[in-house]
């Protein structure tokens, strides 16, 4: 047998799987298009309040810090505080901003999730490599009835998809129907098994 003969034989067989006609460019989903639904209208609320609470205890801290020890002028002081206030403004204003654009959308093949303000960040989990799907509730999401789903992939030991901000029996159906998804999408096809028999036999 030559080397030929033997690099062919190591090669799989390609015809097992039917890839079908490629798409074109102009035949695929552009991102902006994407049908998404938005997190529950009290999350972004839960954002602000968490973050106005802490950023404003900080800013207040540091404003004290510097209007009763630091060793410069009134109007250096006033100036200092006067941008440590501003700055606390614009975080917890961006926090409020950055969870309105927190979306997701559940497709025939696969669970996608889009968030950022300025650096946006779209995330696709297929079916076939969901293993796991965990929800989880703090104390201050338990007030507002939200719940965090997380998503875990095969061979990835942290969430691949965090979303945040649902509401419970959402949140609860939703980890219902990504698992059976996820079971019948990673479930062997009987044809592709066939095949494989038959190719082995051969």
């Amino acid at each position: 047998m030559n080397d030929i003969d033997h690099q062919n034989q190591s090669l799989p067989n390609t015809d097992i799987y039917q890839h079908g006609e490629p798409l074109h460019p102009q035949q695929l989903t552009p991102l902006t298009e994407l049908v998404l639904t938005h997190v529950d209208n009290n999350y972004p609320k839960l954002q602000l309040y968490f973050a106005g609470t802490v950023y404003s205890l900080i800013a207040t801290i540091v404003c004290l810090a510097i209007g009763f020890i630091a060793p410069f002028s009134v109007t250096a002081k006033l100036l200092l505080i006067l941008f440590i206030l501003i700055l606390a403004a614009l975080i917890i204003r961006l926090t409020y901003l950055k969870a309105l654009t927190i979306c997701y959308g559940i497709f025939k093949d696969e669970l996608i999730m889009r968030q950022g303000l300025i650096w946006m960040s779209t995330t696709a989990l297929p079916y076939t490599r969901l293993q796991h799907v965990n929800l989880s509730q703090g104390p201050l999401e338990r007030q507002y009835q939200l719940v965090t789903l997380k998503c875990f992939s095969a061979g990835s030991g942290e969430a691949e998809i965090h979303l945040p901000g649902l509401n419970a029996d959402i949140a609860e159906h939703l980890r219902q129907h990504l698992m059976h998804q996820a079971a019948e999408n990673q479930a062997p096809d009987p044809k592709m098994m066939t095949a494989t028999l038959d190719s082995i036999h051969e």
